[in-house]
């Protein structure tokens, strides 16, 4: 028992040591999409690359028009960013804003007929487009906890070109 007392207190030391460099982040996130995250901060510690994958259409959009249908439902989303990062008047702070790509894949449905019967057909939709984000984010100075909140949008191109969905959402990063 005291071994894994121990072992858990110095791998706790070592991710807090870790932390000291930010050089990776990986979190989770509550909102539009939700979902982890994975960040790297680049070496100039101005600008970061985020990959974030989650479930799209949960709060914004489970029943939102699509094409010559409409969703009722949520699906899965992929998307890459890159970020700019601002210290705002101290170290503990800072806004960042990015833009990138993001696939989609989810479900909507248009009316139909069958033998003169209408019913819902069920299409599968994979999307692709651009994405843009900002935020703020709070990292805490005895821990390597930081958290976050933000707002941005997703604008598709393929196959629904201009469909536009809003994305926000809170969350928490553990920073190494």
């Amino acid at each position: 028992m005291k071994k894994s007392v121990l072992f858990l207190l110095l791998l706790v030391a070592s991710v807090g040591a870790f932390a000291q460099n930010k050089d990776w982040a990986i979190g989770g996130k509550i909102g539009e999409p939700s979902g982890l995250s994975l960040r790297n901060y680049l070496r100039n510690d101005k600008n970061a690359i985020e990959i974030n994958f989650g479930i799209y259409g949960g709060i914004w959009g489970v029943k939102d028009s699509y094409k010559d249908g409409a969703f009722n439902g949520s699906g899965i989303a992929v998307s890459g960013l890159y970020l700019w990062h601002n210290e705002m008047g101290s170290s503990r702070f800072k806004n960042y804003y990015g833009f990138g790509g993001q696939i989609t894949s989810r479900k909507y449905f248009v009316d139909d007929t069958f033998n003169g019967v209408a019913y819902k057909k069920e299409i599968p939709a994979t999307g692709l487009g651009g994405v843009g984000s900002a935020g703020l984010e709070y990292f805490s100075p005895d821990s390597p906890l930081s958290i976050f909140m933000e707002v941005g949008a997703y604008v598709e191109l393929v196959p629904s070109v201009f469909y536009f969905h809003p994305q926000a959402g809170i969350g928490a990063r553990l920073n190494f």
